[in-house]
């Protein structure tokens, strides 16, 4: 059987059902879909997966061959390691930030654009969709196309939503093709996919990046992030979740995170260990949560988190970029 399941790229297989790309023998004639894709579209059962291959393997098979590259990440994981893996790729690429409907109104699609190529060295293109709204998802296939891409690779970190751009861009074409398996998971595409849109545009989903990130249940972002702003004395501590960051100096901070995460002011006694040092107009930025904006520059003292999942960075959005 040379067949392949069309959610997650896997090989379809009926010896082990232990192994992913199972399917029963008596469905080995007509499955478009594994067991585990079948069970999650239809019955939303998460099967936990380990991704079949590293994002060096992945990276390397696209530098060897000769096509397009989309990179898909939203507005929350932006960090060095996802600047890091983008700039890997040697192949013309794109830089795209998906989920756009979850960017907050205050923050200017210019202004975060120039702050990327100022901030991280972005020099490709850089371009917003939303699959949940359509927003520009036919402004890239138009750009695809007018720049005569036939095959492009579509890469980014897990449940970035490579998978939701490619079904959108489907129903945007008014293509017939059989939709790919979306969820708030992580590892949902385990291989390659091929996706012919038309006859001029063929897509490759690919296994999606898995980096290091705090943890937290799957969840889905429903609307635009609303800014959380706090002024927090010198000494008080912000609960975000079970995580806790105490301010040693007073800084006015505002909360660019999923908003339905628990956060708030928190005064019980706590030990801290762990500390990070931040400059005025600064970012904490944290992988997988996303960022706390800062204006005074102090020390912020952190508890529960490991601070290897942390950067400061130049903030993105606000203070001396508005």
């Amino acid at each position: 059987m040379n067949k392949v399941c069309f959610g997650c790229g896997s090989k379809l297989q009926t010896d082990k059902p232990e192994i992913i790309g199972f399917i029963p023998i008596h469905k080995k004639a007509d499955s478009k879909y594994c067991q585990r894709c079948f069970k999650l579209i239809h019955y939303g059962e998460v099967e936990i997966n380990n991704p079949p291959k590293k994002i060096n393997q992945i990276i390397n098979n696209i530098n060897i061959d000769d096509k397009f590259v989309l990179f898909v990440t939203d507005f929350l994981s932006i960090n060095n390691q996802v600047i890091k893996i983008f700039k890997s790729i040697n192949k013309p690429k794109i830089f795209i930030i998906s989920k756009s409907d979850i960017i907050p109104k205050s923050v200017k699609s210019n202004n975060l654009k120039n702050n990327l190529r100022n901030d991280y060295g972005i020099t490709d293109d850089i371009k917003f969709v939303s699959s949940h709204t359509n927003f520009g998802v036919e402004a890239l296939i138009n750009y695809l196309k007018k720049r005569r891409i036939n095959e492009a690779y579509i890469v980014g970190l897990s449940n970035a939503g490579k998978s939701n751009l490619i079904n959108a861009m489907i129903e945007k074409m008014d293509n017939k093709t059989t939709k790919l398996t979306t969820s708030n998971s992580l590892n949902t595409t385990m291989d390659f996919i091929r996706v012919v849109l038309d006859d001029e545009l063929m897509l490759i989903d690919t296994p999606g990046f898995v980096i290091p990130t705090a943890k937290f249940k799957p969840f889905t972002i429903k609307g635009a992030i609303k800014p959380k702003i706090y002024q927090m004395k010198e000494g008080e501590i912000l609960k975000i979740e079970d995580y806790y960051f105490k301010f040693i100096k007073s800084a006015n901070i505002t909360l660019y995170i999923p908003n339905e995460f628990q956060t708030g002011k928190y005064y019980k006694e706590l030990s801290f260990n762990e500390e990070i040092k931040i400059n005025d107009n600064e970012d904490i930025m944290i992988s997988g949560l996303g960022f706390i904006q800062v204006k005074q520059k102090g020390i912020v003292m952190v508890n529960n988190l490991d601070t290897k999942l942390i950067e400061t960075r130049k903030t993105l959005v606000g203070a001396n970029y508005e």
